[in-house]
C-alpha cells in the first residue's frame, strides 16, 4: 500500500517537476532594511538568475525539483550564499535575503558611506528628516520623466499648477493655489532676482532640468529660511561634484507635430536693432523711416529640435580635497500655437459684450542654454570652501500671424491682417562663495558671499497692421519698441550652531539684500504719409513718417527702484527619541524706493515704503516608527508688491465704446502677511513606496489683487493692484501622495483639493446714467484651482533596463485674470494633459560604459487652453443680444473668449555615462 502511495505521489508531481517550481523573496541591507535594487540573485551551477525589482523583491521561475546553492550579490555587499530545497511536495520557496556591507566586516578602517545623491532613495530619505514640509523629485525621476525644463517638472509635485506660455509650455509654478507672486525661487539654497519686467517671480522655462540634482518645494518655513512665502518655495539643487570621476551626457532630436500641418513663420533675428536710434544716436536724434527697417517673414519647414547635455566632475589633490562638476546644457525648439482670443467689454445689463475677434498662429524658436560650475575645497578636517556659478539664457524669436476682425452691430466688420516680430533674451547669473567652519567642538559656522543678475533684452518689436476694406488693402499706423530691464542682487548671509547639549541645538543668523532693478521702455510711431494705395501687398509701399521722432517714454515703464532686506533669526532645535521639534522667530526689515520718469516737479516722480515684519515659527515632528512621520507645523510669512505696482503709472484706457477702464499702480499697497498651519502623515515603505498625507490652512491679511478704485478728489475710475476692504483672503485643503510598486509595475498618484476666497469690489453696469457702480464679490484666489491631480504608470525593470512612464496631470478650472466686473472673471477650463516616455538601457549593467536610448512625448491629448466668462446669475450668456452669432459661441452658459491649441512634442535620443 505504502509503495502505491509512493507511486501515486510521484505521478502528481511529476507535471511540476517538468514545470518547475518558483524561488523568490526580498534581498535588503542587513543594517538599515533598505531594499538592495540592483542585486543579482542566482542558482550556482545553473542558468537560473534574476535582478531585485524596485520593491526589493526577486523571482526565479521554472526551477526544477532539486537541491541548490541561492546565490545574492551586489557591488561592496558580501556574497550571502542560502541552501534551497524543492520537493515534489513543496516546489515553491519563499526566502529574505539580508546582505552586509563589506565596509562593516573591516576592522580599524574608517568609511565614509554616500547615498547617489540623485537617485530616489536620497529624495526620499531628505523628505523624512527635513524639519517642515518638503517634496523632491530627484534627478533620476526627472531624467525618465517626459519633462525637459523645470516648470513642466514641478507639475508632477502635489498642490503645483502651472501658468503656460503662448506656447503651451510651462512657465510658472502655483503652489496650493496661490499665485505665483506669493512664491519664490532658490538656486543652491540661495535666492535669485528675476527677468521679468513687471514682476518678482522668476520664470520657470528658463531652466534646463537636467542640470539638477535635486528639486526641493518646501511648503513651511523655517525660521533660517527667507520669510516672503506664502505658498512655498521651490529650490533648485544643481549638479555636485562625485564621489569619483565621472563623465556623462546626452544628445537628442525631435519635432512639434504643430508644423507637420501648417509652415512655420520665421524672420531673421540677427536683422533686428539691438538698440534703439535714441540710444544710436543720442536722446535729442530725430528717428527717421529709414532707422526702422521691417523685418522680412518666411514660410518654412522647420528644423527639428535639437538638446544636449554635457557633464564633468572628479575629486583631486591629497585626499581627494577639491571637488570639481562643470555641466551645460543646451536645447533648440520651435514651438508654436493657434488659436484666438476676444475682446470684450460689458454690456448695460452686466453681460460681456464682444468687440474684436483676434485669430492667431504663433511661431518661436527657442534657445535654452544652461552652465553649471561647482567647486569645493576641504582645507583640512574643520574647514571647507564652496564656490557656485550658475549662468541661464532664454532666447525667443517669436513671430505671430493675426487676423482681426472688428465687429461694429450689423455693420461690416473692420478687418486687419497683422504681423507682429519680437525677439527676447533673458538670463540670470549667479556666483556664490560658501564658507563651512567647524569653530569648536560645539561651535559652527557657514556664510555665503552673493551676486546675482537678471537680465531681459526686448529689442525692437515692430507690428505692421494691414487693412482690408472693399476698395482695396492698404498698411496703416506701425509701431517699433525697446524694452529692457536689469535687476541685479548683492547678499551676504551668516549662520551660527551652537550645541547646546546632546539633542538640543541653538542656532541664529541672517542676512543683508541689496537690490537693484532698473526698467527701460522707449516706443515708437509710425503714420502713412500720404493717401493710402488701392491695393498695398508689401509695407515697403507704404511711404511712412515718424509720429514721435524722439520716441514715447511711458513713466510707469523707465524707472529706477531699490530694495534693501535686513533679516535675522534665531531658532531652538530639539530632538530626542521620537521627537523633534524646531521653532523660533525671524525679522526682516524692507526698504523699498523707486524714482520714475516723471517731471520731478511731479510729486508721484518717486516714492517708497518701509517696514518691519516678526515671523514666529514652530515645526513638530513625531516618528511613529523608523519609516512613519507625524508632523505638524505653524510659520508666519510675506509677501512684498512689485516694484512696478508701486510704481504709480496710469495706463489710459477707452471708457466709451468697450466699457475698459484705465489701469494704474497704487504707491500705497501694502505688503501680505499671512499665517500658516500644516499637519501631514508620512509612511516610507521598500524601495520608493511612500505615503504622505496632509492639510494646509492660511489666513492672508491684505493680499494683493485687482480691483476698482475712484482716484481721490476725482471722478476718474481706474482699475490697479489694491488690498481689498474686507482685508482678508483664506485658503485651505488637503493633500495625498502615494506611490507603490509591486515587482517592476508601480502606480505613483497625488491629489490636492483646495478652497479659497477673497471679496473685492467689481464695476457693474446698472443704468445707461450710471454705468460704473462698485459692488462687492466673493470668490476664489486667482489661479487657484478646487481639484489637482497626477498619475501616472509606471515600468521599471533593473535587469532588461527598461523603463517606461505614462503620466496624466489634471487641473480644474480657475480664475486667470480678475475681471473688472461683476462676475465676469475670467476662467481657464478643467485640463486634462496626458505625457509618455520610455528609456532603455543598451549596455550591460556591470558595465562603467552605460548607453541608454530615451523617448518623450507631451501632450498626447492635444490638450487645448480655454479661457471663458462665466455669467453672475442664471441667464444664458449667448442669448443675450451682445454676443449671439459670434463665431465660436456655442455654449448657453458661457463666453469663450481664449482657445489655444499646441499638439503634441516628440522627443528621442542617446545618452551615455562614462
Amino acid at each position: 500500500m505504502s509503495r502505491l502511495y509512493s507511486l501515486l505521489i510521484c505521478l502528481l508531481s511529476l507535471p511540476l517537476a517538468v514545470l518547475g517550481g518558483t524561488i523568490k523573496g526580498r534581498v535588503t541591507d542587513a543594517r538599515t532594511g533598505e531594499p538592495l535594487v540592483g542585486a543579482v540573485v542566482y542558482l550556482q551551477g545553473t542558468g537560473y538568475n534574476a535582478q531585485v525589482q524596485l520593491d526589493g523583491t526577486f523571482s526565479l521561475r521554472g526551477v526544477p525539483v532539486g537541491e541548490y546553492e541561492l546565490v545574492g550579490q551586489l557591488v561592496s555587499y558580501a556574497p550571502l550564499n542560502q541552501h534551497v530545497s524543492l520537493t515534489a511536495a513543496q516546489p515553491d520557496q519563499v526566502l529574505s535575503l539580508r546582505l552586509s556591507d563589506k565596509n562593516q566586516a573591516l576592522e580599524e578602517v574608517t568609511v565614509q558611506g554616500h547615498r547617489d545623491p540623485e537617485g530616489e532613495v536620497t529624495a526620499r530619505r531628505i523628505e523624512q528628516v527635513a524639519p517642515s514640509i518638503v517634496n523632491v523629485v530627484s534627478a533620476q525621476a526627472i531624467q525618465v520623466s517626459p519633462d525637459i525644463q523645470v516648470a513642466n517638472v514641478l507639475q508632477r509635485v502635489s498642490g503645483v499648477t502651472l501658468e503656460r506660455s503662448t506656447n503651451g509650455d510651462g512657465r510658472y509654478a502655483l503652489v496650493r493655489g496661490m499665485d505665483k507672486r506669493y512664491n519664490y525661487t532658490l538656486v543652491n539654497g540661495i535666492k535669485i532676482p528675476s527677468p521679468d519686467p513687471y514682476n518678482r517671480y522668476v520664470p520657470l522655462d528658463i531652466f534646463p532640468a537636467d542640470l539638477l540634482q535635486r528639486l526641493e518645494v518646501t511648503k513651511a518655513l523655517t525660521p533660517g529660511m527667507e520669510g516672503d512665502a506664502i505658498g512655498g518655495v521651490v529650490n533648485l539643487v544643481m549638479k555636485d561634484a562625485p564621489a569619483e570621476r565621472t563623465l556623462s551626457g546626452q544628445l537628442g532630436t525631435g519635432y512639434g507635430q504643430l508644423f507637420a500641418d501648417r509652415s512655420f513663420l520665421g524672420f531673421d533675428r540677427g536683422a533686428v536693432n539691438r538698440k534703439s536710434p535714441g540710444e544710436r544716436n543720442g536722446s535729442d536724434y530725430q528717428a527717421t523711416p529709414g532707422d526702422f527697417p521691417w523685418p522680412s517673414f518666411t514660410h518654412k519647414a522647420p528644423a527639428p529640435n535639437l538638446l544636449g547635455n554635457l557633464t564633468f566632475g572628479s575629486r583631486y589633490g591629497r585626499d581627494q580635497r577639491l571637488g570639481v562638476l562643470l555641466a551645460g546644457s543646451y536645447q533648440a525648439q520651435t514651438r508654436g500655437s493657434n488659436g484666438y482670443f476676444y475682446e470684450t467689454g460689458i454690456t448695460q445689463d452686466n453681460y460681456p459684450a464682444l468687440r474684436t475677434l483676434h485669430v492667431q498662429q504663433y511661431s518661436t524658436q527657442q534657445q535654452r542654454l544652461g552652465l553649471n560650475a561647482k567647486l569645493d575645497y576641504r582645507l583640512d578636517a574643520r574647514n571647507t570652501l564652496r564656490f557656485y556659478g550658475v549662468y541661464l539664457q532664454l532666447d525667443e524669436a517669436q513671430a505671430r500671424a493675426e487676423t482681426d476682425t472688428t465687429y461694429k452691430g450689423t455693420a461690416r466688420p473692420d478687418v486687419d491682417r497683422l504681423l507682429r516680430a519680437r525677439y527676447q533674451r533673458q538670463g540670470i547669473a549667479n556666483a556664490t562663495l560658501q564658507g563651512e567652519h567647524q569653530l569648536a567642538p560645539r561651535l559652527s559656522a557657514t556664510w555665503s558671499l552673493v551676486y546675482s543678475r537678471a537680465t531681459n533684452n526686448v529689442p525692437d518689436v515692430s507690428e505692421q497692421d494691414l487693412k482690408l476694406t472693399a476698395s482695396g488693402n492698404y498698411y496703416q499706423n506701425a509701431t517699433h519698441t525697446w524694452l529692457d530691464n536689469t535687476d541685479q542682487d548683492k547678499a551676504a548671509y551668516l549662520n551660527l550652531k551652537y550645541v547646546l547639549a546632546d539633542g538640543l541645538e541653538l542656532s541664529a543668523g541672517g542676512l543683508y539684500r541689496d537690490k537693484d532693478r532698473v526698467n527701460h521702455y522707449l516706443s515708437y510711431s509710425l503714420r502713412p504719409s500720404g493717401q493710402p494705395a488701392t491695393n498695398e501687398q508689401d509695407i515697403n509701399s507704404e511711404p511712412y513718417t515718424v509720429f514721435n521722432p524722439l520716441g514715447i517714454y511711458v513713466g510707469n515703464n523707465n524707472y529706477t527702484a531699490a530694495e534693501k532686506v535686513t533679516a535675522s533669526y534665531g531658532q531652538l532645535r530639539y530632538f530626542r527619541g521620537p521627537w523633534e521639534v524646531l521653532g523660533g522667530v525671524r525679522t526682516e526689515y524692507t526698504d523699498q524706493s523707486y524714482i520714475t520718469s516723471l517731471p520731478v516737479t511731479e510729486a508721484a516722480n518717486r516714492g517708497g515704503q518701509k517696514y518691519l515684519d516678526v515671523l514666529p515659527s514652530l515645526h513638530l515632528r513625531y516618528a511613529l516608527d523608523p519609516r512613519q512621520n507625524l508632523r505638524a507645523s505653524y510659520f508666519s510669512s510675506i509677501s512684498r508688491p512689485s516694484f512696478f505696482e508701486l510704481t504709480p503709472h496710469n495706463n489710459s484706457g477707452s471708457v466709451s465704446e468697450n466699457n475698459v477702464y484705465a489701469e494704474a499702480g497704487n504707491p500705497y499697497l501694502l505688503h501680505t502677511q499671512a499665517q500658516n498651519l500644516d499637519l501631514r502623515y508620512e509612511f516610507f515603505g521598500a524601495g520608493n513606496d511612500h505615503v504622505m498625507l496632509g492639510a494646509f490652512y492660511k489666513n492672508i491679511k491684505n493680499p494683493i489683487e485687482y480691483g476698482l478704485v475712484t482716484l481721490p478728489n476725482t471722478t476718474v475710475t481706474v482699475y490697479q493692484p489694491i488690498n481689498p476692504s474686507t482685508g482678508a483672503a483664506t485658503n485651505y485643503g488637503f493633500e495625498w501622495v502615494g506611490v507603490k510598486y509591486l515587482g517592476a509595475f508601480g502606480l505613483s498618484t497625488n491629489y490636492t483639493f483646495t478652497s479659497s476666497s477673497i471679496t473685492t469690489d467689481k464695476g457693474r453696469s446698472a443704468t445707461a446714467e450710471d454705468p460704473r457702480v462698485s459692488v462687492a464679490q466673493k470668490r476664489p484666489l486667482q489661479g487657484q484651482s478646487k481639484h489637482v491631480a497626477n498619475a501616472s504608470l509606471l515600468y521599471k525593470n533593473p535587469r532588461s533596463g527598461l523603463e517606461m512612464q505614462l503620466a496624466y496631470v489634471y487641473t480644474g478650472a480657475r480664475i486667470v485674470q480678475v475681471g473688472q466686473f461683476l462676475g465676469l472673471d475670467y476662467w481657464q477650463r478643467a485640463q486634462s494633459q496626458l505625457d509618455f516616455s520610455a528609456e532603455k538601457r543598451l549596455t550591460k549593467s556591470d558595465k562603467r560604459f552605460g548607453l541608454t536610448a530615451y523617448v518623450k512625448i507631451q501632450n498626447i491629448l492635444n490638450t487645448p487652453y480655454q479661457v471663458d466668462i462665466l455669467a453672475p446669475g442664471a441667464p444664458a450668456i449667448p442669448g443675450a443680444p451682445a454676443v449671439a452669432g459670434y463665431p465660436y459661441q456655442d455654449r448657453a452658459d458661457r463666453v469663450n473668449v481664449v482657445n489655444q491649441t499646441y499638439r503634441a512634442y516628440y522627443l528621442a535620443g542617446l545618452r551615455f555615462r562614462l
